[in-house]
């Protein structure tokens, strides 16, 4: 049976909510990355905060 190996997206998912509940920051930093779309091209520097903080919903 073969692994299905995750993307950056499904690990970043699984670390969120391991950090669930615990008013936790999430830093991502980056520098020269370049994103296209179609004929567009940019590099990007940079970093982005996620403020982690789940809430359960009442019923």
């Amino acid at each position: 049976m073969a692994k299905k190996s995750d993307d950056f997206g499904d690990t970043l998912l699984k670390v969120i909510d391991k950090l669930a509940g615990k008013e936790s920051d999430i830093k991502l930093s980056f520098q020269d990355l370049t994103l296209e779309v179609g004929m567009m091209k940019a590099k990007l520097n940079g970093s982005i905060v996620l403020d982690v903080l789940y809430v359960s919903e009442k019923k």
